[in-house]
């Protein structure tokens, strides 16, 4: 379904009314000279784009979804479930490759039309995130972390089944050997609803926009040589606005413990790798605020406060970043990897609030040491 073009020698006004249903305008419903991109009328094309999009961004959920959200939310209470909130702190771009009338997607719920994070993205996020974390490294033999070694793949075909604690959370596929058949993971990952915000709070979408300074180079695959002289080439697209919020839930079937440990992966990989697209600009970060997802949040043990001490005072004192870090490797490594496991996380935590660093090997070196305080 598309808004139908009033003649075709000139650029559509946006339509003033607000859609009632954003994932429909924004997957199946756009002026039709979104579609048609006129070199010629490109300014006016451009400022036709914007304002379509300002016109989504403006959009509020649908009167009903309040209640809906309700119903759903109590259909999980019961020992199996594990609910909490996450709460984004950037943007979120989720199934920014699916098609939609702008040429950049966005996951929204199919009935509802607002912001949610599918079951499967966090499954997958999850998994990644402990194999690559808590799993071993390929080259190096760890016994202790041979549990959350994910599948091996050859040829991409599976020739060796997950560890034990990988296998019980995300599943196992069937490999060519009898004794290693498939299984299904204990713990349902369930799709994230958007939570209903408060009266006067902000907007639940946001535009973006994205320019690209070598389009000939980009699109030639590399045939172009790129030049500064090439036109930037802006594009606008929608994302999930910063601050809003989404209840989490995870089920498993008398399995409580490892509930709560998939629960902890969870909040874990949202906060520390993001979801969705453009990770790696900062984008998909989500951060628990359910207290027990925060693991050691309130802790205040001897060790720890003398490290959040320390790190108040480099702070106060302003001590660089490079050199705290460089403290941190010289006098406090080894004094932290012997704390026990809720000690070492609340160490994580604040060695990654406190320490921001620039260079790409430090930043390195303390993903290491943040790696190996959580295993």
């Amino acid at each position: 379904m598309w808004l139908k073009a009033d003649g075709e020698d000139r650029c559509p006004e946006t339509p003033g009314q607000v859609p009632s249903h954003v994932g429909l305008g924004y997957t199946r419903c756009a002026p039709l000279a979104l579609l048609r991109e006129d070199p010629v009328e490109r300014k006016r094309w451009l400022e036709l784009r914007t304002r379509w999009l300002e016109l989504l961004s403006r959009c509020r959920e649908p009167p009903r979804y309040a209640q809906a959200y309700r119903r759903w939310k109590e259909s999980f209470q019961g020992p199996d479930t594990l609910c909490f909130i996450v709460r984004a702190e950037s943007r979120i771009l989720v199934g920014h490759g699916t098609s939609s009338a702008t040429g950049v997607g966005l996951t929204l719920h199919h009935t509802w039309g607002v912001p949610v994070l599918p079951g499967s993205a966090l499954k997958g996020l999850t998994a990644h995130y402990v194999q690559t974390v808590y799993g071993p490294d390929p080259d190096i033999e760890e016994p202790e972390r041979e549990p959350f070694r994910g599948t091996t793949w050859e040829l991409s075909r599976p020739s060796r089944v997950p560890g034990r604690v990988f296998r019980r959370l995300f599943g196992a596929p069937e490999v060519d050997e009898v004794s290693e058949k498939g299984s299904q993971g204990e713990v349902t990952f369930h799709d994230a609803l958007w939570i209903p915000p408060e009266k006067g709070s902000g907007p639940m979408l946001a535009r973006d926009v994205l320019t690209v300074h070598q389009r000939g180079y980009y699109e030639s695959g590399g045939g172009e040589w790129p030049v500064d002289f090439d036109d930037p080439n802006p594009v606008s697209f929608l994302t999930v606005a910063p601050g809003n919020r989404f209840l989490v839930v995870l089920e498993a079937r008398g399995e409580r413990v490892l509930l709560e440990r998939a629960g902890r992966y969870v909040g874990e990989a949202l906060e520390s790798w993001g979801l969705g697209g453009k990770t790696a600009t900062g984008y998909g970060r989500l951060v628990p605020e359910t207290p027990g997802l925060q693991p050691g949040k309130s802790l205040e043990t001897p060790a720890v406060m003398e490290l959040k001490t320390w790190l108040e005072e480099q702070k106060a004192r302003t001590v660089g970043q490079r050199q705290q870090f460089q403290q941190v490797e010289q006098q406090w490594v080894n004094r932290l990897l012997a704390l026990t496991e809720p000690e070492r996380l609340e160490a994580a935590r604040l060695l990654k609030k406190y320490l921001n660093l620039k260079r790409p090997e430090e930043q390195q070196r303390l993903e290491e040491l943040l790696t190996r305080l959580r295993a």
